[in-house]
């Protein structure tokens, strides 16, 4: 997905939402910070045992451990989301039942963003978005910041409407 692609309200309203979220963690550098050390840690941030990662400006933690064949699973329905728009349609069979597994493993996390600064709130996001039934899509936070490159973050931070 690119920024460009979305409507000029997705454009507006995700602007909003992140810029939202960078106030609350002390600003644009401190977010684009986060996402920068989650990417540099190896191994990756989110197979942290303790559901826990520490990043130069706070912690993000979330409820469950997520195990390394988890986490395959979960990068190939988001390969399969980005080029399909679904996770689950047209999945092979072999794949389903693990790719369902998955989503009934994450569909209840949480994850919260604590800066280090006790003034400032954080925020909290969830990994999969199942707000439509039958439509279980993830999160387009958890994307930004996890996955997506970090140029599509700044886009969306720069963006002038």
């Amino acid at each position: 997905m690119t920024f460009t692609e979305l409507t000029n309200e997705q454009q507006q309203e995700l602007h909003n939402q992140i810029m939202q979220y960078a106030v609350s963690i002390g600003g644009i550098n401190p977010f684009l910070q986060m996402i920068e050390d989650i990417r540099e840690s190896k191994p990756k941030a989110l197979l942290n045992k303790t559901a826990i990662f520490h990043y130069k400006g706070g912690k993000l933690s979330w409820g469950k451990s997520i195990f390394k064949d988890t986490l395959a699973i979960l990068y190939s329905a988001m390969a399969k989301e980005e080029k399909d728009g679904d996770i689950i349609q047209g999945l092979a069979p072999r794949d389903y039942k693990p790719t369902m597994n998955m989503i009934r493993t994450l569909k209840s996390v949480v994850v919260e963003v604590i800066p280090r600064d006790e003034n400032l709130d954080g925020f909290t996001f969830q990994m999969l978005d199942s707000s439509a039934d039958k439509k279980t899509k993830f999160d387009l936070i958890f994307k930004i910041i996890f996955f997506f490159n970090i140029d599509f973050a700044k886009q969306v931070l720069n963006f002038k409407s």
